[in-house]
C-alpha cells in the first residue's frame, strides 16, 4: 500500500482535492491541490480553481496509511504526539511571517488521524534542482540567490524563529 495519499482525495469536506504528491521527507509528505474560490467584483462573480501545497504529517518511520488509503495507522503514542504538535506549531508559526521569500500558510487542521496545513504553492524547482540542471552556478547568481535567502531567515530570526532544516532541496 502507498503512503501517500492518492491522487483525488479530498480534505475538509471537499474544500481541497489532492492532484498528486511533490515529495515525502522524514516528518512529512508534501502535496499539489487544488480549492475553489469565488472571486466578487464590482460587476459580478466567477468561481476559479487555485493550487495550493498542502504538508501532511506523516513520520515515515513510524505511520503507515490504513485500508482506506487516507487514514494513517501508528498515529498513537507520546513521541507521534510530540512530533504532530511541533509540526502544528511551525504551521502557526509559519502562518504569522510576512515576507516574499518564505511560503504563506493559510490553515492548519486535524483529519485522517494526523495533521495537514495548507500553504501557497509556488510552482518551480528546488534550488537543489535548478543548481544540478545549470551544472553550478555563477559566482554572480549564487550570491544573489544567497541574499534572497538571507534576507528570510534574518527576517525569520528577528521574530525570534529557526529555520532548522534550511538546505537547497528545501528552498524553491
Amino acid at each position: 500500500m502507498s503512503t501517500e495519499l492518492g491522487n483525488g482525495t479530498t480534505l475538509q469536506n471537499g474544500k481541497y482535492t489532492i492532484i498528486n504528491s511533490l515529495g515525502q521527507g522524514s516528518f512529512g509528505i508534501t502535496y499539489l491541490a487544488t480549492t475553489k474560490l469565488t472571486m466578487t467584483g464590482k460587476l459580478g462573480q466567477m468561481d476559479t480553481t487555485v493550487n495550493v501545497a498542502i504538508k501532511e504529517f506523516f513520520m515515515s518511520e513510524m505511520n503507515s496509511r490504513a485500508n482506506d488509503g487516507s487514514s494513517l495507522d501508528g498515529s498513537s503514542g507520546s513521541l507521534f504526539y510530540n512530533y504532530q504538535q511541533k509540526f502544528r506549531k511551525e504551521a502557526e508559526n509559519l502562518s504569522r511571517l510576512d515576507h516574499p521569500n518564505i511560503v504563506k500558510v493559510l490553515e492548519v487542521f486535524d483529519e485522517n488521524n494526523t495533521t495537514y496545513y495548507v500553504m501557497q504553492y509556488i510552482d518551480g524547482e528546488s534550488l537543489d534542482n535548478y543548481i544540478l540542471r545549470q551544472n553550478g552556478l555563477p559566482e554572480q547568481e549564487a550570491i544573489s540567490i544567497l541574499k534572497e535567502i538571507g534576507s528570510a531567515v534574518q527576517y525569520m530570526h528577528s521574530n525570534k524563529m529557526l529555520h532548522l532544516d534550511l538546505k537547497p532541496k528545501n528552498v524553491m
